[in-house]
């Protein structure tokens, strides 16, 4: 995997009917600067202030430019279950932290159906990752704390878990079953190591 580490992603969010809104928009034939612009000028994403509605949809427009066109002609089609592993994946596409931690430490516990992540797995994790990768070793203390928050959240807004009821001082995993049309639009874009880390082997 070529793309560099970076920590961006605790500033953004999943945004799932932004990403729904942006998605129809793009395929009813605007193209993604008309998008920003109606951003900028009419806040269609009806964020709090100019400088969110820009943060949010130029992060919007990176992540619906590295969907595969079969990914998005399908969107629409799929239930909320499937959508939220669609927005997850544009995250994952732009982000290689997530994009790693999804396969190196989700993939793992489907496999084993184990339904339980511990703070411990991700702090391991992002540590392995701290000594094999010197850009994130030079993060500071705030960024590693903000990543680790990160990495759990998108997780659980993209349906791969959610806080445990019975202890909330973890999470239990969960395993949402992909639609047919989505494991073969990701098969088709040669999505292989990202359909491996939802658990489809």
């Amino acid at each position: 995997m070529s793309r560099s580490y970076n920590g961006g992603i605790a500033s953004y969010a999943i945004w799932l009917p932004e990403l729904t809104k942006f998605i129809e928009l793009y395929q009813s034939g605007y193209s993604i600067n008309d998008i920003k612009q109606m951003s900028d000028e009419e806040n269609i994403f009806q964020m709090p202030t100019k400088a969110r509605a820009k943060r949010c949809s130029r992060n919007l427009a990176v992540r619906v430019k590295a969907l595969p066109e079969s990914v998005l002609n399908i969107f629409s089609q799929l239930d909320t279950s499937n959508q939220k592993i669609i927005s997850l994946l544009s995250v994952m596409l732009t982000s290689r932290i997530l994009d790693e931690f999804i396969y190196e430490v989700y993939r793992p516990k489907v496999q084993m159906r184990e339904d339980i992540l511990k703070s411990y797995e991700v702090e391991a994790f992002i540590n392995q990752k701290r000594i094999e990768s010197p850009t994130i070793a030079a993060w500071s203390l705030n960024t590693y704390k903000r990543i680790k928050g990160a990495l759990k959240t998108y997780m659980r807004d993209g349906g791969l878990m959610e806080i445990d009821p019975q202890n909330k001082k973890q999470d239990k995993l969960l395993f949402p079953l992909l639609d047919s049309q989505l494991v073969l639009a990701m098969k088709v874009a040669k999505l292989d190591y990202e359909l491996a880390a939802l658990g489809e082997m």
